[in-house]
C-alpha cells in the first residue's frame, strides 16, 4: 500500500513510519523543514511547508491513504502558554484536504485526543478540570477544529481519540471504549499500530474511535 505521514518526526509520526516500513508498504515521510527525521532505508523523506496546498499535492499524489500525526507544540502547560503556531491544526488540515481532492486521495486518518469535541465526557471529572485550567485548553479547541474540518471535509476518514500517551512498547491490547475511567493510557506504539490497522482495511471501521489499554 501506498501511504503518506504528515508529522513523522514526532512520537506517533516516527512510529507511524517505522511500522508502516516493517509492515512492506511505500512510505513518504513528511515534516516541517526544521524536522529531524530518521527513516527506515525504503522510505522517502519529504520536507517543506505543512500548511502549503501545493506542497502537500506533491506528498499526497498517488498514494492510497493519507496518515497525519501533526500536533501542536507547546512551551509547557502553565495556563498563560499559547501554541507556537495557535492555528497551524485548522491551518494545515484545510491545506492538506484541499491538496487530497485535488489529487483523487479519498481516505485520511489522523490522530487527535480523547476528550476532544463530542467525546468531552468520556474523560474522567479530574482531568476535565486538568485541561481546563492549563494550556490544554488551546490544544483541545484547535484539535476540534481540527476534527471538525475531517468530519465536514467529504472524504473517508477516521480521526482516532487516543487516552492518554506513554512512551512504553506496543502492547496490541487496543480496546475502543465509549468512556474512560481512573488512569487511562495508551502506548504512542500502539496508537500507530492502530492507524496502520485501520489504513490496511478496505474501508475504515470506525470514524471517531475512542482508544486505549488502560483504564477502558
Amino acid at each position: 500500500m501506498k501511504l503518506v505521514i504528515l508529522g513523522a518526526s514526532g512520537g506517533v509520526g516516527r512510529l507511524l513510519v517505522e511500522q508502516a516500513a516493517k509492515r512492506g508498504h511505500d512510505v513518504r515521510a513528511v515534516a516541517r523543514e526544521s524536522s529531524a527525521v530518521t527513516a527506515p532505508a525504503g522510505v522517502t523523506v519529504m520536507k517543506g511547508d505543512l500548511e502549503s496546498e501545493a506542497f502537500l499535492r506533491e506528498c499526497v499524489r498517488d498514494r492510497d491513504v493519507v496518515l497525519s500525526a501533526l500536533g501542536l507544540k507547546l512551551k509547557g502547560l502553565a495556563p498563560w502558554n499559547a501554541p507556537e503556531r495557535p492555528t497551524f491544526l485548522r491551518d494545515s488540515t484545510d491545506a492538506l484536504l484541499r491538496a487530497m481532492k485535488a489529487e483523487g486521495v479519498r481516505r485520511v486518518c489522523a490522530v487527535s485526543s480523547g476528550g476532544v469535541g463530542d467525546s468531552a465526557d468520556i474523560i474522567p471529572g479530574f482531568f476535565k478540570a486538568f485541561v481546563a485550567v492549563t494550556a490544554m485548553k488551546r490544544v483541545f479547541v484547535e484539535l476540534d477544529a481540527m476534527e471538525q474540518r475531517y468530519f465536514n471535509s467529504g472524504l473517508e476518514h477516521c480521526v482516532v481519540r487516543p487516552s492518554g500517551l506513554t512512551d512504553e512498547p506496543a502492547t496490541g491490547k487496543v480496546v475502543v471504549t465509549k468512556k474512560f475511567t481512573g488512569r487511562a493510557t495508551i502506548p504512542r506504539a500502539d496508537v500507530a499500530a492502530y492507524m496502520l490497522d485501520q489504513a490496511e482495511k478496505s474501508a475504515f471501521t470506525e470514524t471517531r474511535p475512542v482508544i486505549t489499554v488502560t483504564g477502558g
